[in-house]
């Protein structure tokens, strides 16, 4: 007697490209970093975004970065003094099936070619496996963002809007593990300031394991 064996039965899943962006290895072919330099990859993007503002409305650009180093986290939070991210403008930002941005025409030759470089900095935190919200400030409003991802990698923003304080230029912040991060805090700034001479860049950084260093600069050296 022939004993057949059993049928196999295989289930197809789609999977969402806009889980791309949560992911660490997907994340590093788009950034062309490796996982523990996303600390700076996030930091550099969203200076980078907050020149680009400035510049657009036609003002000097004035910068303000905070980072907070702790034995865990690593805690990036970045002002500008441009016109503020519009709702609508992030409403698409948060739909990670599709390109927002407006660097596709022009790029500073001091500065990335990544247009979609918010979706990527949003990523990055879950990427890493942190679970802290996206902060953003902007047009009287304060959007909380927690990303989630299901089985088949769509994307749930969990995007939250109450009223905020900031009614000029935006701010983001968002606090990323920071086990194997390699972020050296005053190079960054020092590289900021020598490439941005037209930028006010006002830097304060507090690391809970060593000192608080309080700095501000406008195109000079640290």
């Amino acid at each position: 007697m022939t004993t057949r064996a059993p049928t196999l039965i295989r289930t197809h899943y789609t999977i969402g490209r806009a889980g791309e962006y949560f992911d660490a290895r997907e994340l590093a072919a788009q950034t062309g970093q490796h996982a523990t330099a996303f600390a700076r990859v996030a930091l550099k993007e969203l200076v980078d975004n907050g020149l680009d503002a400035a510049e657009t409305a036609g003002v000097a650009p004035e910068i303000e970065i905070e980072i907070e180093v702790n034995d865990d986290t690593i805690r990036l939070r970045i002002g500008d003094n441009g016109p503020g991210l519009a709702p609508d403008v992030l409403e698409r930002i948060l739909d990670f099936n599709t390109r927002t941005s407006d660097k596709s025409r022009y790029r500073s030759p001091t500065r990335g070619a990544q247009g979609n470089a918010l979706k990527t900095v949003i990523g990055i935190p879950t990427a890493l496996g942190g679970d802290e919200p996206i902060i953003i400030e902007a047009c009287g409003q304060r959007h909380t963002i927690r990303p989630r991802l299901d089985a088949a990698g769509n994307v749930d923003t969990g995007h939250e809007i109450t009223s905020g304080p900031r009614t000029m230029g935006t701010q983001v912040e968002l606090t990323l593990p920071g086990a194997g991060q390699e972020l050296d805090p005053v190079w960054w700034a020092r590289a900021f300031a020598l490439s941005n001479r037209h930028a006010t860049i006002s830097v304060r950084i507090t690391d809970h394991r060593t000192a608080i260093v309080h700095c501000t600069i406008r195109g000079q050296r640290l």
